[in-house]
């Protein structure tokens, strides 16, 4: 059984001026699977969110408040593919692969979560 604990996005800053960090974007999600607690991150490179505009209408939550693909990115990963549940990490910098993430993605479900990881005063709660 997956349980998700918590999930984040992150712009990454330059850690030194000729590097190209700040082209990239960092999503984390940290679960439970099988009885054992794990994290998975996806990085890629953040023009491959600026392709994918028709996404806004369901990164909309119900109250009006807009989720972010960083923050939601690696969640996706978790949710549409079992095999990114054994790895820790993966790099994506391809439009195709990326927007597939996205593809046939139940948002019902993602929505579910971000409501109750945000709204729950005990963490334990909130795991699905």
């Amino acid at each position: 059984m997956l349980k998700i604990r918590s999930f984040a996005g992150y712009e990454l800053q330059k850690a030194k001026s000729n590097s190209p960090e700040d082209l990239f974007n960092r999503s984390e999600v940290i679960y439970t699977y099988h009885g054992k607690d794990r994290s998975f991150e996806l990085l890629y490179v953040r023009y491959l969110e600026e392709q994918l505009p028709d996404l806004t209408e369901q990164l909309t939550m119900e109250n009006g408040e807009q989720l972010a693909v960083k923050d939601i990115a690696a969640l996706a990963c978790l949710l549409q593919a079992d095999g990114y549940l054994e790895r820790r990490k993966v790099y994506i910098n391809d439009q195709h692969q990326f927007s597939d993430l996205f593809q046939n993605l139940d948002w019902n479900k993602v929505k579910k979560i971000c409501v109750k990881l945000k709204h729950s005063s005990n963490p334990e709660e909130s795991l699905l």
